[in-house]
């Protein structure tokens, strides 16, 4: 390796030779020392010459992390809530996205164990994270990433309020290592938390690949733990309160029961609480969040993503999960919300758009503007309260009741259900 290639690789994870001080490493510096070979040695605990020795060139040239501790620097790195929500934008190609999906939802779960977390993976490009893959050049959100995958880069990743992890598509791929990738997620999660690299070998967030791990170690536990807390309150239920809720995922009437879902949870009304139970008990072999819900009949239907699955009291029905536009030909997949009107009709809502299916034709038979019913796009969740003939939307804080009879619109800026 040449001084050339080493200043490189420096240049692709960031790392210049000022002392900014964000990484808590005090920059001491010899006669004749390369200041930005001394500054890297230090932040992974190799012996600090100041030359590109031998161990440090194996070091430069391991697959790592592209992230530098001085793109800490003036962030805020720490969450707000405790209930965050992931994106998966894509995944690579050569391997089921199921599979990836799994992956990363374990790595997140590891950090969920050891703090006062609750994570759940989401289909809004708006989620508190966003996971990608990709090469060199990629995007971040919807612009181009300020950042680049070098050649010896495995990811990097955003701290809070960003929260966003890239993942280098020259390493992740049909052929990857699961359980390097596996070590990487749970790493780049614990930048989107607000952990910098440590200097440890010992340690999950040690910035270059040297060891593989299954589960957070203790000094990691210790850092996470100081930012939010031990998993106490959550160990003996892990169930969140109703009234922390944030963010409702769908609503229906479920054995003439209102139901409230909210990421992995379902709320029903008891003793004058509402109560979580988990989405898999209520539904078994339900998948872990929804899109939206609704009940037709005698058969509640759960959509996600491009998928859609019936049950029967609490038996998925033969054939399903199968796609939305299989078992609803003209409707879309990532719905917002969905309501039936006990007649003939289906509403399925997305981003600015309606769709009204017929269930005696099987089809749609009118398409438009959400505009129609007065509310904004992006709805969290639909309600149809059957008895008034009034359709319920919730967006954030605010809820929009649709009159079917004066066609009129009223908006409330207050939460529902005692809250």
């Amino acid at each position: 390796m040449s001084k050339d290639d080493a200043e490189k690789i420096l240049d692709e994870i960031g790392l210049n030779s000022t002392n900014d001080g964000t990484d808590g490493i005090g920059l001491r510096f010899f006669a004749g020392a390369n200041t930005r070979i001394l500054r890297y040695q230090q932040q992974h605990g190799l012996k600090e010459t100041g030359e590109l020795d031998r161990e440090t060139k194996i070091s430069l040239q391991s697959p790592k992390c592209g992230m530098s501790n001085v793109a800490a620097h003036g962030e805020d790195k720490k969450w707000s809530s405790r209930y965050l929500t992931y994106y998966v934008r894509n995944t690579p190609w050569g391997i089921p996205s199921r599979t990836v999906k799994n992956l990363i939802r374990n790595a997140f779960d590891q950090w969920s164990k050891v703090t006062n977390l609750e994570f759940a993976e989401s289909n809004d490009p708006e989620s508190d994270m966003e996971i990608a893959f990709g090469g060199r050049r990629h995007t971040n959100r919807e612009s181009i990433c300020d950042d680049d995958l070098g050649e010896n880069t495995l990811a990097h990743a955003y701290y809070p309020q960003i929260g966003g992890i890239h993942f280098n598509t020259q390493f992740f791929h049909g052929a990857m290592d699961k359980d390097q990738f596996f070590t990487t997620a749970m790493h780049e999660i614990g930048h989107a938390l607000g952990l910098e690299h440590s200097v440890s070998k010992a340690s999950l967030m040690y910035p270059t690949a040297v060891a593989h791990f299954s589960e957070v170690p203790r000094q990691d536990v210790q850092r996470i733990q100081m930012k939010y807390g031990k998993r106490q309150g959550l160990k003996t239920t892990g169930l969140p309160t109703f009234c922390e809720v944030t963010k409702y995922d769908a609503m229906l009437y479920y054995q003439n029961k209102l139901v409230i879902i909210a990421r992995k949870y379902g709320y029903k009304k008891i003793n004058d609480r509402y109560e979580p139970t988990l989405l898999s008990e209520i539904w078994p072999g339900a998948p872990e969040t929804l899109d939206a819900a609704e009940s037709i009949g005698s058969h509640t239907y759960l959509f996600k993503g491009d998928q859609v699955w019936d049950f029967k009291d609490d038996e998925v029905q033969v054939g399903y999960p199968r796609k939305i536009h299989e078992a609803f030909p003209g409707l879309p997949k990532n719905l917002d919300g969905v309501i039936y009107d006990k007649e003939t009709h289906i509403y399925a809502f997305k981003k600015d758009h309606y769709w009204r299916y017929n269930t005696v034709h099987k089809k749609v038979d009118r398409s438009d503007d959400i505009a129609d019913y007065g509310v904004p796009e992006r709805i969290d969740a639909t309600l149809f309260d059957n008895v008034h003939k009034r359709l319920f939307f919730f967006k954030d804080t605010s809820r929009y009741i649709y009159e079917f009879d004066t066609r009129k619109t009223t908006r409330y800026d207050s939460r529902m259900f005692g809250c």
